[in-house]
């Protein structure tokens, strides 16, 4: 009877610890790429109220396309802004970004915007991210690829572990 009880508390622990953390992820089918060409990754439009996480996720992508063996990326120079914070989203500045990927003959530019980086309120403080990420072909404006992913974690994680793996899931659907 005592090991029936103790086995029904380590589930419902089971259950409850698995409530904790939630993940959503949706992409269309993985385009054909060249491998050789170069990538551009400007800073994404952030739709949050967290100045800068826009230009986080820019850096994380980055690093994580390099770590899938993405050889040739480059950022775009960053926009002149002398407030002490932004006070736009960065939509006007991915078209700038676009027109210095052509200029700087780059093949592919992967766009997209932060739609969640906090977090939450409450006792224990658990950390949210949103991401929309789209390829585009530069040399034609077509749309490759392009998916969704939003997750929450466990009120230990920090909110930059969650925005890299949940960065880190979208690539794994985009690259081989």
């Amino acid at each position: 009877m005592k090991s029936r009880i103790l086995g029904l508390l380590a589930l419902c622990g089971l259950l409850v610890l698995s409530g904790c953390a939630t993940r959503s992820l949706y992409t269309s089918p993985r385009p054909a790429m060249s491998d050789s060409a170069g990538w551009a990754v400007p800073v994404l439009v952030n739709n949050t109220a967290t100045p800068y996480a826009g230009a986080r996720a820019q850096q994380m992508l980055a690093a994580l396309l390099i770590s899938h063996r993405i050889d040739r990326v480059q950022q775009p120079p960053s926009p002149a802004d002398n407030a002490a914070l932004p006070v736009h989203n960065g939509e006007a500045d991915q078209a700038a970004a676009l027109a210095w990927a052509r200029a700087q003959h780059l093949r592919y530019a992967l766009l997209g915007s932060v739609d969640e980086w906090r977090y939450k309120i409450g006792l224990d403080g658990q950390p949210a991210v949103g991401f929309t990420l789209r390829l585009v072909d530069l040399d034609n404006g077509h749309t490759l690829w392009s998916g969704t992913a939003a997750a929450t974690g466990g009120s230990r994680e920090g909110i930059a572990v969650l925005a890299q793996q949940t960065l880190n899931r979208l690539l794994d659907r985009l690259l081989p």
